[in-house]
């Protein structure tokens, strides 16, 4: 199942599995002149994206990987594609004997910006089943497998709306400013949703590329932790997904999957992000994320897992 497992790499290299997802959204009126964020992408605007993670679990070395690829926006009027494709790995990324990445989702985006919805997922998840028809593996593992694919790409291309538009598009704010909201998370390592309270702040006027000497880009900070009313949710949530983990990767019924307990539960992020403030045209994300997981099995055995990552996205517009 190499094709299906680099399918999961790679919405994991671009950090569409590991941001923030799921806002309850900026609202507000259309900030003035000084910290006005609304989405205002140029009709055909194509940008190149730089994106490498640095991941450190349970105190081994660090891991490195990237992805190169390009985000273009299609059509005019109420809808338009966001189109994410030329998805080349970076850093010991696949070999070419297993062929290019698959596709990745495309986001149909309203006239300003909002989500319609996504596109693309049943072709990619068809060929997974395909694959996993002629290696033999069982239907009903087949099915736990293509589901958790399904989910994982549209929870991706969600995330990387929330992270281009979503969580920016709307939010009245000034220099010195910040507002606090509620959101989710995906938890490192898990995969499973948390709740979160965030806090997002903007800055200052800043350049938007290194060295230039006009300051036409905003740099807007989100800081993320745990939503202690939402704790035991989400706790719940990921004993739930790692069961369903355990019985897609191999095969396992539920009575051989060992009862377990969430003991603690952590997820700490910031977010800087580097943007146009009247077109929300990208230029960096660079976010830090650090998790601790403590679980304990019926019988006793406690075990702990430990993340602390840190991902960054260079946007490049070529074409506006």
């Amino acid at each position: 199942m190499s094709r299906l497992f680099r399918a999961v790499s790679s919405l994991a290299l671009a950090g569409l599995l590991t941001h923030c997802a799921t806002s309850s959204g900026a609202g507000g009126p259309a900030a003035d002149a000084a910290g006005g964020l609304r989405f205002a992408w140029p009709d055909g605007l194509t940008v190149k994206v730089s994106s490498t993670s640095t991941t450190t679990e349970d105190g081994q070395p660090p891991e490195h990987s990237g992805l190169d690829y390009q985000l273009r926006l299609e059509g005019q009027g109420e809808e338009r594609k966001l189109i994410t494709e030329q998805l080349t790995p970076t850093g010991g990324g696949a070999s070419p004997a297993e062929g290019p990445p698959p596709s990745l989702p495309t986001i149909i985006l309203g006239p300003k910006g909002e989500l319609r919805r996504v596109e693309g997922i049943e072709q990619v998840v068809q060929e997974m089943v395909q694959e996993a028809e002629s290696q033999g593996i069982p239907k009903e593992q087949q099915e736990q497998i293509t589901g958790l694919v399904r989910d994982a790409m549209e929870r991706a291309a969600r995330s990387q709306w929330e992270l281009l538009v979503g969580k920016w598009s709307g939010l009245a704010l000034k220099p010195g400013e910040s507002v606090e909201r509620k959101s989710q998370t995906t938890v490192p390592l898990f995969g499973s949703m948390a709740a979160t309270r965030e806090k997002v702040s903007l800055k200052e006027r800043v350049p938007c590329t290194e060295g230039a000497a006009e300051k036409r880009c905003v740099r807007l900070v989100l800081e993320s932790t745990l939503d202690p009313e939402g704790l035991d949710r989400s706790m719940a949530e990921l004993l739930r997904q790692l069961k369903a983990t355990m019985k897609a990767n191999m095969g396992l019924p539920d009575q051989a999957i060992p009862e377990m307990t969430v003991m603690k539960l952590r997820v700490d992020s910031t977010l800087e992000f580097i943007v146009e403030p009247e077109t929300l045209v990208p230029h960096l994300q660079r976010t830090v994320t650090s998790s601790h997981v403590e679980l304990q099995e019926a019988e006793g055995e406690r075990k702990s897992f430990e993340s602390q990552s840190e991902h960054l996205d260079r946007f490049t517009p070529v074409a506006r």
